[in-house]
């Protein structure tokens, strides 16, 4: 009787199973729950959920499974949700299945049937899967589980941070399993995991090592009990507490000596002790898939069924099979990994060849799931034309449901033999500058590289210049958009540029209207407005000539933004509104997807914070599920942050920020992040990220990405005390925006820079030098001057200013002033007024600080002073507006306001509790003199001085000369020296 290598018990894991119940037990009132199980290989994972989901069914909840495969370098879109349904499907029967599948049994289905026309439905599958899962929970609750998912495709990563965003009030326990040593640093995995981290109803499972104790009764349950202690030591040393590792060492008979040098040898030591018909048929099931069917391995291998099913029997009474539903599976996949390993070459291409045989004819399998196996065989089997018209189809195929990283990956795969076939038109079914251009488009849609312009220029190389005007200027529109996602300004503007000129003379067509579009878009997002107008009106005019409805919302998508950007803001939304309609009424997802991203942008910075957020929301869902979340999704995250911290709800925004779905770094959404990493006193932060973007950006010749780098680096310049610097930096923002039609950063940046040069003086070293006094005043009258002429030109177009601009036109008024010398309290209400106005809590609160500063220079009313800034310290309080409430303090404590409630109080002098000869030398202090020089100008001596700035200093509570000049200058006591 052969020896029993599996534990029938779970040994040293009852915490872990506990855990697991426990959020079986949350989500069975509703409350849903989601599990990461993470450990090494063979650490126990799948042991761990097999206990969960026999306690599952004791508990009467509903347990389905699926697992992420890998084939190859790649992996198979959405396998862990296909194998999840089949089971689901066999559990309930046809007619349930549908019932709980509802609305969304099309496309669902689809995914198991291989149904083209079913599968490109219209209607999210995400969402459909969503609801799915809350109808299931209603009926009984639900236990789901992903395994191996270090092994997901990027499709099942975007879905399981949808489920993990998405998945609240269902009766779902949600329970993902991964290999910590299979995520390493740039895993594409790390982001997802992230985000689900931060989720409080996310639980982490981390399975370690079993102790030595632990070990000794796994030995006994698999019966090996009969080890000595020292045995046991060395065994439990050797395997590091493994459960895998010790019942593989104990089935090959190596309980001493050496480990060996790879698991595998301890792996195949095993395999070695079954029949030869067993080794022969798992080393070719080892090469199909983790799942072994008998009737596919008979056919792959030309073996008798009845041959087939006695050695898998055998397999399975080893335990290297075990059981799974109705098919068998390596009892894990360091199994599966060895014996293909251990094939020789040329069998190894042998059983390639005969799988993708038999998979050729497998129309049972969902086309997308078929066709990458096809692809992986065939290339496997070094079968390039076969490799080649597989990855063609495959990526095709993914295409349709909307795994467009995955269909990249296919097309690139293609690309690689595509110069190995004689024919590839005949295979691919399109010109290798069609296969060019959809990897183009989808490498685009997946990632930041400059691969997709590389693609798209080869493209136009094998079309040549007999190729159609439109099909070519099509190429350029795309070497345009790709180039200006890269921030590369003058090569993106070089594309479009030429692709108008292509079309500029021809006849009205779809794709003359298309490149219309593009170059209005592409005059839109650089804020040349009334230069875009006119013609996206002319493409609006060719695509409903022709009929082309998408081109039709492609051109109202920029429209909209510029009619907004031109003043027409209430034609703009409607314009967005009806781009969105459009779009997605003939399923134009990336135009769609673009729209939701100029929606978003016009809510935020039309002050329609609440709509921002909701529109944002729906928007980042969406374009996940077709497959958008680069670029359009970084974008749309940006807007969704801009506007919350805009409305002070930085949580919200850092929420957005940290989704786990969209991609973090680009300039773009960090942007709009870093004023919120600025605000809360995450300046390390915020300077590394900075330093970034300006790098990131230094090609690029648009306001949204150069010129706010510039603007946000000059407020660092300002934190930092590096006013040349920063004065440069507004300098050279200005440039670029002066050029534009954009009025919402350049009054943000002549705020900025008027600020700058406010706080140049306001610092000790400014207060001292004529020359540094002179210099920033003669600034501040030139951009004060600007300011001014571009608001009236502006107002002369009829542009009415958006409610931040208007903020910022307050603010730099008030500003002005400061630097003029003649701080206004007034000016500063005005500014108040404008932020409340605005819905922007932070900077109404810094425009209350400045107002009170304001009041107290002037010898104004104390009791409002202190009135305003005990307002101002609770919203920075509540903001978590570190580096205000450090202002906010600071002021109080030098102007000697009192912050409790109904505190009365005293004026300038009187507050200080100084005496008049030490208000003297504090005047004289505030004025710069020395020592030797105080004591001159009162008649006493330099040892009497230094008493006198001692006691004065000590009274003060200041540490230093330039601190007490400073509430002498803020209490009115004395003026900064010209």
């Amino acid at each position: 009787m052969a020896r029993r290598v599996t534990s029938r018990t779970l040994i040293g894991r009852s915490a872990q199973v506990e855990s697991l119940l426990a959020a079986l037990d949350a989500a069975t009132t509703g409350d849903s729950r989601i599990v990461l199980i993470t450990g090494d290989a063979g650490i126990g994972k799948t042991r761990l959920v097999t206990e969960a989901i026999e306690r599952a069914h004791e508990k009467g909840v509903r347990a389905v499974i699926g697992g992420c495969v890998q084939l190859g370098e790649v992996s198979i879109a959405f396998a862990p949700l296909v194998e999840a349904l089949r089971d689901l499907q066999k559990q309930l029967g046809e007619e349930e299945f549908d019932e709980v599948l509802g609305s969304g049994r099309t496309q669902l289905s689809a995914l198991l049937s291989g149904d083209d026309e079913a599968r490109t439905a219209s209607g999210g599958l995400f969402e459909h899967l969503l609801g799915a899962l809350t109808r299931l929970g209603a009926r009984a609750p639900v236990l789901l589980v992903f395994e191996d998912l270090h092994w997901a495709d990027a499709s099942t990563r975007d879905l399981v941070a949808f489920l993990g965003r998405n998945l609240r009030n269902a009766a779902v326990t949600l329970v993902l399993t991964l290999r910590n040593d299979e995520i390493h640093r740039r895993h594409p995995l790390r982001p997802v995991l992230a985000g689900l981290e931060r989720n409080e109803r996310v639980e982490r499972i981390d399975i370690d090592g079993l102790g030595r104790a632990d070990v000794e009764q796994l030995l006994g349950e698999i019966d090996a009990g009969d080890l000595d202690d020292a045995q046991v030591d060395e065994l439990a040393a050797r395997s590091g507490g493994n459960p895998f590792y010790v019942e593989e060492l104990v089935a090959a008979g190596r309980l001493t000596g050496g480990l060996p040098d790879t698991l595998a040898e301890v792996i195949l030591a095993r395999v070695e002790l079954l029949s030869d018909d067993a080794r022969r048929l798992l080393r070719a099931a080892a090469v199909i898939d983790d799942h072994v069917d008998d009737e596919l391995l008979a056919a792959v291998t030309g073996t008798a069924l009845e041959i087939v099913t006695a050695a898998l029997r055998e397999a399975v009474d080893e335990q290297v099979l075990v059981l799974d539903a109705d098919t068998c599976r390596f009892r894990h996949a360091l199994v599966r990994e060895a014996l293909y390993d251990d094939l020789l070459p040329g069998e190894r291409t042998r059983l390639h060849v005969a799988t993708g045989g038999i998979l050729e004819a497998a129309e049972h399998l969902p086309s997308h799931t078929r066709w990458a196996m096809l692809a992986h065989h065939w290339d496997a089997a070094r079968d390039a034309p076969k490799a080649f018209q597989a990855s063609v189809r495959a990526g095709l195929e993914a295409e349709k449901v909307y795994a467009l990283a995955d269909a990249a990956e296919q097309y690139e795969r293609a690309l690689v033999v595509m110069d190995q076939i004689d024919d590839p038109l005949s295979l691919a079914g399109m010109t290798a500058a069609d296969l060019l251009l959809r990897a183009s488009d989808a490498v685009q849609a997946t990632t930041r590289t400059n691969r997709a312009v590389d693609l798209a220029e080869a493209a136009l190389r094998e079309m040549g210049e007999d190729a159609p005007a439109e099909k070519r200027a099509l190429v350029h529109e795309r070497i345009g958009r790709s180039n200006w996602t890269q921030h590369h300004g003058a090569a993106s503007i070089a594309a479009y540029e030429h692709a108008h000129a292509l079309v500029a003379d021809r006849p009205a067509s779809p794709d003359k209207a298309f490149v219309l579009s593009a170059r209005g878009q592409s005059l839109m997002v650089r804020a040349l407005y009334r230069e875009a107008i006119p013609v996206l009106e002319h493409a609006i005019h060719v695509a409903v000539e022709t009929g082309a409805v998408d081109v039709e919302a492609h051109a109202r998508c920029s429209y909209g933004p510029a009619l907004f950007g031109a003043g027409q803001v209430d034609a703009g939304f409607a314009e967005l509104d009806r781009a969105l309609e459009l779009s997605l009424s003939v399923g134009a997802g990336e135009h769609a997807a673009r729209t939701y991203t100029n929606l978003s942008h016009s809510h935020y910075q039309g002050g329609r914070h609440d709509q921002a957020l909701a529109t944002g929301r729906e928007a980042l869902d969406y374009v996940v599920q077709v497959g958008h979340a680069r670029h359009y999704g970084e974008a749309i995250a940006g807007n969704v942050i801009a506007a919350m911290h805009c409305a002070g709800r930085w949580a919200e925004a850092e929420a957005i920020h940290d989704d786990s779905r969209i991609p973090n770094g680009d300039p773009y959404q960090e942007l709009r992040w870093l004023p919120v990493l600025i605000n809360t006193g995450r300046i390390d932060e915020a300077r590394r990220l900075v330093q970034a973007t300006l790098v990131n950006t230094a090609e690029a010749d648009d306001v949204q990405f150069a010129g706010l780098g510039f603007l946000i680096a000059a407020r660092l310049c300002v934190i930092d005390g590096k006013w040349d610097r920063g004065r440069r930096y507004v300098a050279d923002a200005l440039t670029l925006i002066e050029q534009t039609d954009d009025h919402f950063f350049r009054a943000m940046a002549f705020a900025l820079g008027l600020r700058l040069e406010a706080d140049r003086l306001d610092s000790p070293d400014g207060r001292r030098d004529a020359a540094e006094v002179e210099a920033a005043r003669t600034v501040a009258i030139d951009l004060h001057r600007r300011m001014h002429a571009a608001t009236a030109e502006f107002a002369k177009r009829g542009v009415s200013m958006l409610p931040e601009p208007a903020g910022w036109i307050a603010t730099g008024e008030a500003l002005f002033a400061q630097v003029s010398g003649s701080p206004d309290p007034d000016l500063w209400a005005a500014a108040e007024d404008a932020w409340r106005r605005a819905g922007q809590p932070f900077d109404e609160a810094a425009a209350s600080v400045a107002r009170a500063d304001a009041l107290i220079r002037t010898a104004g009313d104390r009791d409002l002073a202190a009135a305003l800034v005990r307002a101002a310290l609770a919203t920075a309080v509540t903001l978590n507006a570190k580096p205000l409430e450090a202002e906010i303090r600071g002021l109080a404590r030098r102007a000697r306001l009192d912050l409790a409630d109904g505190a009365v109080q005293r004026d300038g002098v009187a507050s200080l509790d100084i005496t008049p000869r030490e208000l003297d030398v504090l005047r004289l202090v505030a004025q710069g003199r020395t020592n030797r020089q105080i004591g001159e100008s009162l008649f006493i001596s330099e040892k009497t001085a230094s008493v006198h700035v001692t006691n004065l200093m000590r009274k003060l509570g200041v540490a230093s000369r330039v601190e007490a000049a400073t509430v002498a200058v803020r209490n009115g006591m004395a003026d900064a020296p010209e």
